[in-house]
């Protein structure tokens, strides 16, 4: 995933004041993970990526462009 993508990601989690932990809560992971996802150490796959669109309240296209 591109940096502009986890950017984007953590742009909008924070706009949005949400923690990694309610974040992976909501798309069925650890908050560990979820962190590791944010931060690049852990490829994003695309089901994951449109979760996280979901629980942000945003088009995966968005987080893609």
């Amino acid at each position: 995933m591109s940096s502009n993508t986890l950017q984007k990601i953590r742009k909008f989690r924070n706009e949005k004041n949400l923690s990694h932990e309610v974040v992976a809560e909501q798309i069925g992971c650890s908050q560990s993970l979820y962190a590791k996802l944010e931060n690049g150490k852990v490829k994003i796959s695309l089901t994951t990526l449109q979760k996280i669109a979901t629980v942000l309240g945003v088009n995966i296209s968005t987080l893609l462009d």
